[in-house]
């Protein structure tokens, strides 16, 4: 019997098949998962928008914030401190003595009157003694009531007050409100008002400051042509320097809408002895027609001023400018007029302040 030969076949199956069977081919993505992820793409990018914008919007807020109080509250303490110096150096009259601080005291710290000239008659008012370019000091540079010099941005109320201190410093390393150098001993006089500042674009209103420095001398003051407040020369320098209050002055607080300025006036004779017992009314710069009827018999004590201020850069808000309005010492719910109105939307606050005068605390 012959031996069979039991040979094993090999099935060979091409790779190709075998890779066919163990691996399917690859599936693409339907339409409706590319609208799924599609939808889903959108939703995560439109809350990252949001947030974005929000945090823009805040960051503009805060920035505008930031330059609000960087002009107006560090002008407004400036502006305090030199209310507080009025009527230092002020002189008795025949009257009241250099403390009861009103429309007649010489060289008094709210300057309400000048000398008129008659007669080259200089001695009288608050500027007593003092010309200007060989002339009677104009009157629009005196403390006024909505003054023709200071504009204002609100509705209904076409200009801003205009409030002019004088003061004289007794040491050397004192300031005017430009930034003058006072010499020990000299007088002193600002002028505070709002103007447009046309050094920045778009040129916008702000707080400005105009000063005259001088050296008071009382033969000089009776003399007939009395102190000229055009210029002044420092003890020990040949040169004579330049004044500038009726000029544009330098502005300290920039983009300021509104400048208010009140009076703070009482018929109490005892103001220093009997300060509990002390009433002050605030009131409104008196006209020149109305000095004598409002001031007579009471003296001034104190201020109040208040500024409608804003920012630098505008802001993002739903709230039209029409509908802001404000109030601003006694003007109550004034709204922008209608230049502000259509102009960009900036943030807006109100800064007020008053400032009980120690140079006119004294006397009886």
């Amino acid at each position: 019997m012959k031996g069979q030969n039991h040979k094993i076949k090999t099935l060979h199956v091409p790779y190709r098949i075998v890779n066919s069977k163990i691996f399917e081919a690859s599936k693409g993505f339907t339409l409706i998962e590319l609208m799924i992820a599609l939808v889903l793409g959108l939703l995560i990018s439109a809350a990252a928008l949001q947030i974005f914008y929000t945090s823009s919007v805040n960051s503009r807020r805060q920035e505008a914030s930031s330059q609000i109080q960087d002009n107006a509250i560090f002008g407004f303490s400036q502006i305090q401190r030199h209310l507080r110096r009025a009527n230092y150096g002020a002189k008795s009259t025949s009257a009241y003595d250099e403390f009861f601080m009103n429309h007649l005291t010489p060289q008094g710290g709210i300057v309400l009157t000048r000398p008129s000239g008659v007669a080259g008659k200089w001695l009288e008012g608050n500027l007593s003694g003092l010309v200007l370019n060989n002339a009677a000091v104009p009157s629009n540079l005196l403390s006024s009531n909505a003054s023709s010099n200071s504009i204002s941005n609100l509705e209904g109320i076409a200009n801003s007050d205009q409030l002019t201190i004088q003061y004289r410093s007794d040491r050397n390393d004192a300031f005017d409100c430009e930034g003058s150098t006072i010499p020990e001993g000299f007088y002193v006089i600002e002028r505070y008002f709002v103007r447009m500042d046309n050094t920045v674009t778009p040129n916008a209103p702000g707080l400005a400051c105009a000063s005259a420095i001088y050296d008071y001398d009382d033969t000089d003051a009776g003399s007939i042509s009395g102190i000229d407040i055009k210029n002044y020369t420092v003890p020990g320098e040949a040169a004579a320097k330049d004044n500038n209050l009726a000029g544009e002055g330098t502005i300290i607080i920039p983009n300021v809408d509104y400048f208010r300025a009140k009076l703070g006036v009482s018929t109490n004779r005892d103001f220093a002895t009997d300060p509990e017992n002390l009433v002050i009314a605030y009131i409104p710069i008196p006209t020149a027609t109305n000095l004598t009827t409002t001031l007579n018999a009471r003296r001034i004590v104190s201020l109040q001023i208040g500024i409608l201020a804003r920012s630098n850069n505008p802001t993002a808000t739903t709230q039209a400018n029409s509908d802001l309005t404000f109030t601003v010492l006694d003007r109550a719910n004034v709204r922008l007029n209608n230049a502000a109105i259509t102009g960009p939307k900036y943030l807006r606050n109100v800064y007020e302040t008053t400032v009980l005068l120690r140079n006119a605390r004294g006397g009886l």
